[in-house]
């Protein structure tokens, strides 16, 4: 019996602003896999649908190769409509695997899953939605739905903003290493990639290192703290150490510095310096000097030299982030930075607790931002900021995505343009 996976979103992925901006949930990363990979590997399913909204989906569609807005009824035998913001695990796993079509899984009073059949009128009728050009009403139905179907009741974590992410980091690194564990070769590593005598592997059965990749002279690779999992083309140069657990995707490369507990890079990201219990989801930049900690940046992003973000405060008191629709408190007192696609940082930018800044933004000058909060194309230094033309960035964004063989597809152009459009009244209130 085929299944599909349709990944959908509620009102609330503003919380995960800025990167809400140019991705789904589903795509987010906390761990080894992203939160729509994570339920994919658990239940063996590849076969996927993300429906999101309109403003986005083409370019997801175009930037992840999924298939977005479009429910076609008959390309599976079942359907499990999945809210990613749960972190699904083995127990769950095994349950649902023993279940035939037609139930709901509840956390608490939540919907985490609702699984049908092809002919439940929940399928009809979210395809029904889509065609009417929304998929804002996709998480109601699927409310409705669960509240008619057979019950399961589970206990399974919960993100609902950024931090949550970056603070279940380092366990969910752990978690996925078992998962995949069972499916990779460890025993071959030392033939398929090239790992210098020299290098120190401290707890090697916790370190996997993929194909293809290149460990110099004086790298150390401490899993004791946790797992390490490098992935295949990867680089990593002399006087780096990665502290487990950590995850350093396909086509990174560590180019020095120290990589401490708790730390995932998405593929093709370059990482230099100090950086510390944060998330990069992938194609960023932190080549140089400078200290990035309990942080999330989102993709091409280019962090200049000495760019340095704060997650402490002095009194060491809870944090707050400013989001464009007002203040939350994390409730946690080690909060870095959050920052969107595209954007980039000049030398020596001081990023203060807790910092958020938009889409496509570019900050020069060197010194302390003495803001919370920076929204989408914005261009300047602590002495003021301007718009940044669309047409400018858009500019540098295909230079940018051309240096690693990608070109800026019509849907992302879309995409920069709207979102230029949809933040003019944050800039102006700057």
């Amino acid at each position: 019996m085929s299944s599909c996976l349709v990944f959908y979103e509620k009102e609330s992925i503003s919380n995960f602003y800025p990167l809400s901006l140019s991705h789904t949930t589903a795509e987010l990363r906390c761990g080894i896999l992203t939160l729509g990979a994570k339920w994919q590997t658990r239940l063996g399913v590849t076969d996927t649908i993300y429906l999101t909204r309109n403003s986005i989906a083409r370019h997801v569609a175009v930037n992840c190769g999924v298939t977005t807005n479009h429910l076609d009824s008959s390309v599976a035998d079942n359907f499990s409509f999945i809210d990613p913001c749960f972190l699904p695990n083995s127990e769950i796993a095994h349950k649902l695997a023993g279940e035939s079509s037609n139930l709901a899984l509840f956390v608490g009073g939540n919907v985490a899953l609702v699984r049908v059949s092809k002919a439940h009128e929940l399928v009809a009728a979210v395809g029904k939605s889509l065609k009417s050009g929304s998929a804002d009403e996709v998480a109601r139905l699927v409310a409705d739905a669960a509240r008619q179907l057979p019950r399961i009741d589970a206990e399974l974590k919960q993100v609902n903003y950024l931090w949550d992410l970056v603070h279940e980091n380092g366990a969910q690194i752990a978690v996925d290493f078992e998962l995949l564990s069972p499916e990779l070769n460890f025993s071959d590593m030392h033939h398929v990639s090239d790992i210098d005598d020299a290098a120190v592997l401290y707890n090697a059965d916790d370190i996997y290192i993929d194909r293809d990749s290149q460990i110099d002279a004086q790298v150390v690779v401490d899993a004791r703290g946790g797992p390490v999992f490098i992935g295949k083309n990867a680089f990593v140069a002399p006087h780096t150490r990665i502290e487990g657990p950590a995850y350093i995707g396909d086509y990174c490369q560590l180019v020095g510095g120290k990589i401490r507990e708790g730390c995932s890079f998405g593929p093709h990201c370059r990482v230099g310096g100090e950086v510390e219990e944060s998330i990069f989801q992938a194609y960023s930049n932190k080549y140089h000097e400078g200290f990035i900690g309990h942080a999330y940046i989102g993709e091409w992003v280019n962090l200049g030299a000495l760019t340095t973000n704060s997650d402490l405060k002095n009194n060491y008191g809870n944090i707050k982030v400013e989001f464009p629709n007002g203040m939350v408190d994390t409730g946690l007192n080690k909060v870095g930075s959050f920052i969107g696609d595209h954007t980039k940082t000049g030398i020596g930018t001081l990023l203060n607790t807790g910092m958020v800044v938009g889409f496509a933004s570019n900050i020069f000058g060197g010194g302390m931002v003495m803001k919370k909060s920076l929204p989408s194309f914005v261009w300047g230094s602590t002495e003021g900021f301007v718009d940044y033309d669309v047409t400018k960035a858009l500019e540098t964004a295909e230079v940018v995505m051309s240096r690693r063989g990608r070109e800026l597809a019509d849907p992302t152009r879309e995409l920069f343009r709207a979102i230029f459009d949809e933040s003019a009244r944050q800039r102006a209130s700057l």
